[in-house]
């Protein structure tokens, strides 16, 4: 038989918190306390120390993105995961920022869904709604190009012509020629251009290199 999990619920709507505790507990879940208000809760989890907290954001008295960030920096083991009808960026990032493990908006999530994603975090998990996921992941995205943008500006005006080289064809033995230089030197440059835009290839460099022209990143900016 499956072990019970045990839980904790900080939800200020009492009916849902009726709700989604009775569900649970029909799930293998043991519920060990439920609070509405978030230093009620803060105080529950301190004591009882469930394996996870289900922990509504818009709480009465302190938010529980504060209840989030207190029990971190308490030392708490209780793994925390958001349970919350807001679905912005700021509360999203303020939460993960603050520790949480998984962040389930009440309407992209059925109960037993919610259930699931308990269960998911006991086994390592950090359970996310859809378009949770996709909010998390397009922010990924734009971190890395931000990234990308930072080491393309480090090339030096010889990197960058190196580069412009060799996007129209020619190797590194007749670019030393046409800049009068020695091989060697085109070699030095190609590895410092690819220690700066992070790539293992001549094809990964140059790649990078298009895709910063074509979105204008190149150049006199």
């Amino acid at each position: 038989m499956e072990p019970s999990i045990r839980v904790v619920v900080v939800e200020d709507d009492i009916q849902y918190l009726e709700e989604i505790s009775l569900l649970l507990r029909s799930s293998s879940i043991d519920i060990v306390g439920t609070y509405t208000t978030g230093k009620s809760g803060l105080k529950g989890i301190l004591e009882k120390k469930p394996q996870v907290a289900l922990v509504d954001l818009g709480l009465p008295d302190i938010s529980g993105i504060e209840v989030i960030r207190e029990l971190l920096h308490r030392g708490s083991k209780t793994e925390l995961l958001v349970l919350t009808v807001y679905d912005d960026d700021e509360h999203l990032f303020s939460a993960l920022r603050s520790g949480a493990i998984g962040y389930i908006v009440k309407s992209e999530a059925t109960p037993s869904e919610i259930a699931k994603a308990v269960k998911e975090v006991v086994r390592g998990g950090a359970p996310m709604s859809p378009g949770i996921a996709r909010k998390v992941l397009k922010s990924f995205r734009e971190f890395e190009e931000i990234k990308k943008e930072k080491t393309i500006k480090e090339l030096t005006p010889r990197e960058q012509e190196i580069l412009e080289y060799l996007s129209e064809g020619f190797g590194p033995k007749k670019i030393a020629q046409f800049l009068n230089i020695s091989y060697e030197t085109v070699r030095v440059h190609l590895k410092n251009i690819y220690r700066k835009l992070q790539v293992n290839s001549l094809i990964e460099a140059l790649a990078t290199y298009k895709r910063g022209k074509t979105i204008g990143r190149w150049g006199d900016e």
